[in-house]
């Protein structure tokens, strides 16, 4: 088992890193007392998922323990982007405060936390329209499960649903999401691209602003998105960035845990049958484990809700691309292609398809409300 201090410094850490947590959750999401209701729920919710998440990892193989085990041996941190930067941080806990195994766990869930208040009040306003019961939705045990963690999950899932709150409310938007960027580029910084690569395509799309304007500021952006594609090129491994070498780094990714419980080949896959495989699967006949059991029900409820929205919608995509939603919908489709191309371990992709699920929340509350208004007028 992996061993952790436990003292009467480490309890007295553990009710003082609780406190703060619930009093920084307030100050992000309780804006009114339905808000204090439900951010305390929420808080206390991920909280347990937190704690429920450490234990499984005691047991269990886990990144976690290897972050917090390198970040009390290693000497020579660097602020680099990935695993470095985890561990850079990590450090500040586990050696600063010496804080044991599970009260660094709680840092990380503070982080991961605000990151689902956030998403609750991106989304607050167009649930008000619906049954309570929509508010279920947030209360998804993976979603707070796998964002829980001391890991590269936690911060990535913050920094997403800070984008999504970011560009929904247009709050502070231009603090927020160079912030979330930042935040995204230093764990996962293909996915950060993406953000940048999104906002071009709808900078392009669907911006307002003056044609001359755009023109100008094209090159600064592409710039910038040089930039960041050639890191991340030498970032992932990449030779160079040719259509032959990018075929071949997918090929050999889909080749990846080949002989693991949870592999799946998708190479002989068609592109629909990908995306459907990496979010909706495992289905409960593919259960192999009771994590995938859960796993699986809950990809059976958003399969389900994403087809009866589909429906109701009558194959209307609209309400998916209106105004800054275009943004939201162009980083969903590009993140899930990547990821549901190079991503062979449904267990890989039970945890990290939690990158882009929660737009995908946002856009059908969204997309679902915007049916109930338009027939509630049909009806008058």
């Amino acid at each position: 088992m992996f061993e952790y201090k436990l003292d009467f410094y480490q309890n007295m850490l553990t009710v003082a890193i609780l406190i703060i947590s619930y009093i920084i959750i307030l100050g992000v999401g309780a804006r009114n007392r339905k808000d204090l209701l439900t951010t305390t729920l929420l808080f206390i919710w991920h909280t347990f998922f937190s704690v429920i998440y450490f234990v499984f990892s005691l047991f269990n193989v886990s990144d976690a323990k290897g972050y917090y085990r390198a970040s009390l041996i290693d000497d020579n941190f660097s602020f680099y982007p990935g695993s470095p930067f985890v561990k850079y941080f990590t450090s500040f806990f586990s050696k600063g405060l010496d804080a044991n195994y599970l009260n660094t766990t709680l840092v990380f869930n503070i982080i991961s936390t605000t990151g689902l208040v956030l998403l609750y009040l991106s989304t607050k306003n167009y649930l008000k329209s619906l049954p309570r019961y929509w508010l279920f939705i947030l209360f998804i045990p993976s979603m707070s499960f796998w964002s829980a963690s001391l890991s590269k999950d936690s911060i990535s899932f913050f920094s997403v649903c800070l984008f999504l709150y970011a560009v929904t409310t247009g709050k502070k938007a231009n603090i927020l999401i160079p912030f979330s960027f930042f935040v995204m580029f230093m764990v996962r910084p293909h996915i950060a691209a993406v953000i940048l690569i999104s906002y071009i395509i709808y900078f392009i799309i669907n911006s307002k602003i003056n044609f001359i304007l755009k023109f100008l500021a094209l090159p600064v952006i592409a710039f910038g998105m040089l930039l960041s594609v050639s890191f991340v090129q030498q970032y992932i491994g990449l030779d160079d960035a040719s259509i032959e070498s990018l075929d071949s780094y997918v090929q050999t990714r889909q080749s990846y845990g080949q002989g693991t419980g949870s592999y799946v080949d998708i190479s002989s896959m068609s592109y629909p049958m990908k995306m459907f495989t990496y979010s909706f699967r495992p289905l409960p006949f593919e259960a192999h484990s009771a994590v995938a059991l859960i796993s699986s029900l809950e990809n059976t409820i958003l399969l389900l809700l994403f087809l009866y929205i589909i429906f109701k919608l009558k194959f209307n995509l609209k309400p998916f691309i209106e105004n800054r939603n275009l943004w939201l919908f162009t980083y969903v489709f590009l993140v899930w292609s990547i990821l549901a191309m190079t991503t062979t371990n449904l267990g890989i992709a039970t945890r990290q398809k939690w990158m882009f699920m929660p737009v995908i929340i946002y856009l059908l509350i969204y997309a679902f409300h915007e049916y109930k208004l338009k027939s509630v007028k049909t009806k008058k």
